[in-house]
């Protein structure tokens, strides 16, 4: 394969790999190994190596809660489609803490392999964390059940619930807040500024999660184009000129946050519709069903009804 796509210096580990190539590697080599689940095995035996210093600075977090919240800060850092394609966030719900799995449109062959991978990436990475493996209590698929469903027991050992209108992993809550093994409040401070140092010159270019990083702050009250560009340094026709480029506009931006934080609210059952419209913007219930429903397919009442009963 590597003589296929020309790949050359595999053994320095900054070589370069483009879109194109990685796509054509794994499409290659899910045709040749013929194993539809290869994405839950890509994750789960990931190594610590392709985390590089992110790794260490969830290791050195004091609890899985700070760590999680540094791992979603830098979900960019270390795959070709987390925090681009997919973007993983987090809340805690009825007792219980969840893991949510958003996807973009376009990976088209690629989802369901590179859903997996971000799911069996989450079990690996928190086992590395934790020291044990993550109690999960339950996990929702918004696909239906793959051939290799055999293998999400041996890997997540909890009831799925496929079909569902989300991708939610949840797991017990208690977790969250007692101590890491290996928790070192002076080395979790150096790595922190090396990601950060690492994931600005990576993402320099990316404007769209640049712009992201800043709607999520409130989706409610998104700053303005004009506003966004200031914080980024450059005109607002550069920016709509770059964003553009990344086969984007503002707007759809606002909308990704906002459908992925609407999800995210209504798989609470404690918070009203009303409640979660006003988080994303919408101050009348009919302005929000409409886009909920242009996001996502269905209304909100449907979706809960999906997920509840």
């Amino acid at each position: 394969m590597a003589q296929t796509h020309r790949l050359t210096d595999l053994e320095q580990l900054n070589t370069p790999i483009s879109r194109a190539t990685h796509r054509a590697l794994l499409s290659d080599a899910l045709r040749i190994t013929g194993n539809s689940g290869l994405g839950l095995e890509l994750g789960f035996h990931r190594s610590l190596a392709t985390y590089d210093q992110l790794a260490y600075l969830l290791m050195s977090s004091s609890t899985l809660r700070e760590a999680t919240e540094n791992g979603l800060r830098y979900q960019n850092y270390p795959g070709r489609f987390s925090g681009r394609e997919i973007i993983t966030t987090f809340s805690e719900i009825d007792g219980q803490g969840c893991y949510q799995v958003s996807v973009k449109e376009g990976l088209d062959a690629f989802r369901l392999l590179a859903v997996e991978d971000v799911l069996s990436s989450i079990m690996t990475t928190v086992r590395w964390v934790l020291g044990r493996p993550l109690p999960v209590t339950k996990l929702r698929c918004d696909y239906p059940m793959p051939p290799h469903f055999a293998a999400y027991k041996a890997i997540f050992n909890c009831p799925v619930q496929f079909d569902a209108p989300v991708i939610q992993l949840f797991f017990d809550a208690t977790v969250l807040d007692q101590p890491l093994p290996h928790a070192s409040p002076q080395s979790a401070r150096l790595y922190a500024a090396l990601c950060e140092e690492k994931s600005i010159a990576r993402q320099q270019g990316d404007v769209a999660w640049r712009l992201c990083q800043l709607i999520i702050h409130d989706p409610a009250n998104p700053p303005s184009m004009t506003d966004a560009a200031d914080i980024l340094h450059c005109s607002p026709r550069t920016l709509r000129r770059k964003l553009s480029s990344e086969g984007w506009h503002y707007q759809q931006l606002i909308d990704q946050v906002r459908a992925i934080r609407a999800r995210r609210a209504l798989s609470d059952p404690t918070q009203s519709v009303t409640q979660v419209a006003l988080q994303v913007g919408y101050a009348d219930h009919s302005g929000f069903l409409r886009a909920f429903r242009k996001w996502t397919g269905l209304t909100p009442s449907e979706f809960r009804s999906k997920l509840f009963d």
